[in-house]
């Protein structure tokens, strides 16, 4: 039976099953979509991420771990430092020196409170919201004329007189809806139960 070769390998081969070195087309250079994308997330969400993956950015290719084996501590004291569970000032003051920056920003890193990421935010009202634009109403019968018609006074003479020129204003829209509401407030409300 013959084997199918595999076409979803990284490498293209040559006849003799050497793998052959990626076209130059695929070598990353930092331009791409994606890796823009990636490096504007890391600038907009760098307040919010913890310490660990901010020093770990920063000491990239080498590994926190590689960090830690070379200064003879264990990873675990690194992260329990790095999540701020124990000072160890000393240590601090190596992993400044490592990143080239002062043991006040390793200790403001650590110790500064985080930002929640952007996804979690509650997001600002838009410019020009008003608070006039919603208007909160207590919970109750949404059939109920007076809550879901705010500007309009439901009584038994002004619901007989709307049932008989009802076809009258189906058929065509009002004239009224441009205008401003009786009672000389501005804009249209949407009642919200509580």
């Amino acid at each position: 039976m013959d084997r199918m070769e595999s076409t979803s390998s990284a490498f293209d081969r040559d006849p003799g099953g050497v793998p052959l070195p990626p076209p130059s087309m695929r070598d990353r250079d930092g331009l791409s979509a994606l890796e823009r994308k990636a490096l504007y997330r890391v600038h907009t969400e760098l307040p919010a991420m913890p310490a660990s993956l901010v020093v770990q950015i920063l000491l990239w290719p080498e590994k926190i771990t590689d960090w830690a084996r070379d200064e003879s501590v264990t990873p675990a004291l690194v992260y329990n430092m790095l999540g701020g569970f124990k000072p160890y000032h000393g240590l601090r003051e190596r992993l400044a020196q490592r990143l080239g920056v002062t043991k006040g920003a390793v200790d403001h890193l650590i110790d500064a409170r985080r930002q929640q990421p952007s996804t979690r935010r509650i997001p600002e009202p838009p410019e020009g919201f008003g608070t006039d634009d919603v208007s909160l109403g207590s919970p109750g019968d949404s059939n109920d004329q007076a809550r879901s018609l705010p500007h309009e006074i439901a009584s038994p003479t002004s619901d007989a007189q709307s049932k008989a020129g009802q076809a009258d204003t189906t058929a065509t829209p009002s004239a009224a809806s441009d205008e401003d509401p009786p009672d000389g407030t501005a804009g249209s409300q949407t009642m919200l139960p509580l």
